[in-house]
């Protein structure tokens, strides 16, 4: 449900704007607000004196949840509710807006300084957030996210518009590090939103014009070193900055909208390839493919991959979906949905990074899961791994060895005792693959075997093994074609 967004007047010439009212709040409307902050800006343009425009925004969450049982008007008296409590606590320090069905704005004029908006803020967020009760008596209680930005957090010709972006980029830091928060726009946070937009910008493009390669890092079996399948992963060599990490560029692709098609080409790309090499070198080579909680929350998600491996040709045996634990736990209904139809079409999902959450049994119980992939920590240290705690069931059996061997042959042995394999990842020298051969642990991946690499050096990985097994097989019908001696 949406509240209407109506004043008074609608758009007019002249300064008409200036007695504009949003119709269910009596407050000033967004375009005069617009207004009233250019007009502020023009008034120290050139300056940068004690008193200085500044913006403050009030995001309030917890609205279409509280008002979705409720009639339509109930939504309109919750925001003059929480307008009057507002209004109450800006006084003569600002002019109140309403901007949006769930935001308020503060303006002030000639901020004498940051601190006079921040006590503001921490007001506004505690009055806001206590309950308000509405005509029907049902109590509701929102989330309040506040975002400052002054004029000299800018550039000393910013507009209005600037203005309002920066308060908005505040507003959506105070929301990433948590409820109740305020936050102040800075220079730098203007600059990250400045490069994330150039590269959410490219990133459009290099999709378009296939500018991203999918690189394979294989996994192995421990005690043979054979090859086993391969991790897809994304890379991208930006034509001006260089490579760009994956951990820069996944969340742009979130943020923009372009996850789910940055998803599906990984996805073909590897499934392809790897039925390629499977019916080449003869192999049954497994493909894993990571994907994010936004691709997990797609209804066409499973759909998606059925295509894929229809348009490839690679059984659904041999594809593996790998979702990182700290996707799972926010929406665990959606994750048991989707495993469940992966297992119906033959797919096999793995929970990645495991032991970084909570990790806990009740949901991998109850979740269709095949693979634990083990976080590095488990075997980068014999420290205890942050959240262990929360993964290993204090009853399991200890062996002999360091606390951290111990740790994860506990770990390994939780996944066993649910029908789940275990794998390791990250593993970068000898000791760590002989310290998970003990605990139980039969496939990895890491630089000890091999970095990610592009489908040409994959490709003479598997040659090379091929080549191997071919020489072994031939001097293994040589011996048992010689006559023994007497």
């Amino acid at each position: 449900m949406r509240w209407g967004h109506k004043s008074r007047r609608g758009a007019a010439s002249g300064e008409s704007w200036r007695e504009a009212r949003d119709e269910v709040t009596g407050l000033v409307p967004y375009a005069a607000f617009v207004h009233l902050v250019a007009e502020s800006l023009t008034g120290h343009a050139g300056t940068r004196s004690a008193g200085r425009p500044a913006v403050l925004l009030v995001d309030l969450e917890g609205v279409a949840e509280a008002t979705a049982a409720e009639e339509h008007p109930a939504g309109d008296e919750l925001l003059r509710l929480v307008a009057t409590r507002v209004a109450r606590e800006v006084g003569s320090l600002g002019v109140l807006a309403r901007m949006s069905d769930h935001q308020l704005g503060v303006l002030f004029a000639d901020l004498s300084a940051p601190a006079v908006a921040l006590d503001l803020a921490y007001r506004i967020s505690a009055s806001v957030s206590a309950p308000l009760v509405l005509a029907s008596q049902r109590r509701v209680q929102l989330s309040v996210s506040c975002g400052l930005v002054t004029r000299d957090a800018l550039d000393p010709r910013a507009t209005a518009s600037d203005l309002l972006r920066g308060a908005g980029l505040a507003v959506r830091e105070a929301r990433r590090q948590g409820r109740n928060r305020i936050e102040v726009c800075t220079p730098e946070l203007v600059a990250v939103a400045d490069e994330t937009l150039a590269i959410g910008k490219d990133l459009r493009q290099a999709l378009q014009e296939k500018g991203l390669r999918v690189c394979y890092q294989p996994l192995v079996d421990l005690t043979h070193g054979s090859v086993l399948g391969f991790e897809a992963l994304v890379r991208w060599s930006h034509p001006v900055h260089g490579h760009v990490s994956p951990s820069r560029f996944v969340p742009v692709a979130e943020e923009f909208g372009l996850i789910s098609e940055l998803g599906t080409m990984v996805l073909s790309t590897a499934t392809a390839q790897v039925q390629q090499w499977s019916s080449t070198f003869r192999i049954p080579l497994d493909a894993h493919v990571n994907f994010s909680g936004v691709d997990l929350a797609q209804d066409g998600f499973v759909d998606t991959v059925e295509a894929c491996l229809e348009a490839s040709g690679l059984p659904a045996t041999q594809l593996v979906v790998e979702i990182t634990e700290a996707t799972v736990e926010p929406d665990l209904e959606t994750a048991r949905s989707r495993f469940d139809a992966l297992h119906d079409l033959g797919v096999r999902v793995a929970l990645d990074d495991f032991g970084t959450g909570r990790s806990a049994l009740s949901y991998l119980q109850s979740l269709a899961v095949d693979i634990l992939k083990v976080d590095r920590s488990y075997i980068d240290s014999v420290d205890q791994p942050a959240a262990v705690s929360a993964v290993v069931p204090s009853d399991l059996p200890s062996g002999t060895g360091t606390r951290g061997d111990d740790l994860l042959r506990g770990v390994v042995a939780f996944g066993q005792a649910l029908g789940i394999e275990v794998y390791g990842e990250g593993i970068e020298d000898e000791e760590q693959r002989l310290r998970l051969r003990r605990a139980g642990c039969d496939i990895g991946q890491g630089y000890l075997f091999a970095r990610p690499l592009p489908a040409e050096d994959a490709a003479a990985l598997l040659r090379g093994q091929a080549a191997v097994a071919d020489t072994l097989g031939a001097r293994l019908i040589a011996a048992e074609g010689t006559p023994r001696s007497a």
